[in-house]
């Protein structure tokens, strides 16, 4: 698919082909943001191999803007990070700087007013602070003589959206005390938090949860060493394979890509639907191959012993 580099173009994402943003971009952007350097509205930034792109975005029938990052190569336009979800400018004079201090900076320009920013994980006095986008979709801050990127200052994986990406790790860092969460869009046209969160519950034995709000929705079940026992769908398959971790340390499921050629991601709708979807280039869409509810009982505590 050829780079088009038209000033604010209205593009199709999401499933089912739902417009959901428009999205600039209309330089040549780079892989990396240097400390002082300042990101505005027609500027972006593109991993390696151009796989996502992070930049300013506008949801449709919205007068808000937001820091987000998204696919590019394809179905350009689906979301799965955003930084001021909770905060949008109301402008498109936005600026997000990269401080010398590693921390990650959004203002509103027209009034100096600091919307958001990134805390930093590491407790390391920052030197020479690089920010970078990843071809998994992670943007991370890191030292620049970190080649291996291992210690990163702060990265986005952190801070999940609505979405949980290949190599995310969903759960708990026990010695940060750091929880890893994801929640639903208020609405298809609204990123806000919505009502519906799925997390890793750790009283007791560790299991994941679906939230509505503060009502337990669906629960996965234990893990059995093999899947969690909740789970009937989530089985080994050809696309990825998936693991939970559980130590002194961590806690944490994650998924990994078989082939890295497949694009697939775990999404959590503004109706509390957890879908898991595949990129189909043959229908140029994203299609549903798992869905962990897979009937009415599978909710918590709304069908009887007889169904």
């Amino acid at each position: 698919m050829k780079e088009r580099r038209v000033p604010k173009t209205r593009l199709i994402f999401g499933f089912l082909g739902v417009l959901y943003a428009s999205i600039t971009s209309t330089h040549a952007a780079a892989h990396t943001v240097s400390a002082n350097q300042t990101l505005r509205y027609n500027e972006t930034i593109v991993s390696p191999q151009e796989t996502f792109e992070l930049g300013f975005f506008s949801p449709p029938n919205s007068m808000n803007h937001y820091v987000g990052i998204w696919y590019k190569k394809i179905s350009n336009g689906t979301i799965v990070w955003i930084a001021n979800r909770d905060t949008p400018l109301t402008n498109t004079s936005g600026e997000l700087t990269l401080t010398r201090q590693g921390v990650l900076v959004l203002r509103d320009a027209t009034v100096g007013k600091v919307l958001w920013l990134s805390k930093n994980s590491s407790t390391k006095i920052v030197r020479n602070p690089i920010g970078q986008l990843l071809d998994t979709g992670n943007f991370i801050i890191h030292e620049e003589d970190d080649i291996n990127q291992e210690n990163p200052i702060w990265q986005s994986f952190d801070l999940m959206t609505d979405t949980l990406l290949p190599e995310m790790k969903m759960g708990w860092n026990l010695v940060t005390r750091t929880e890893r969460h994801y929640t639903s869009w208020k609405s298809v046209e609204d990123p806000a938090s919505g009502e519906f969160s799925y997390s890793i519950d750790i009283r007791g034995y560790p299991q994941l949860v679906l939230r509505d709000e503060a009502k337990i929705r669906f629960r996965a079940g234990p893990w059995n060493g093999l899947r969690f026992s909740g789970a009937f769908n989530l089985k080994p398959n050809i696309i990825y394979n998936f693991t939970f971790v559980l130590n002194q340390r961590e806690i944490y499921y994650q998924y990994n890509l078989i082939n890295s050629s497949v694009y697939a991601r775990l999404v959590l709708k503004p109706n509390g639907r957890l879908e898991r979807l595949l990129w189909v280039d043959s229908i140029n869409d994203w299609n549903l191959i798992l869905a962990p509810e897979s009937d009415i009982c599978d909710r918590y505590e709304v069908c009887d012993e007889t169904g």
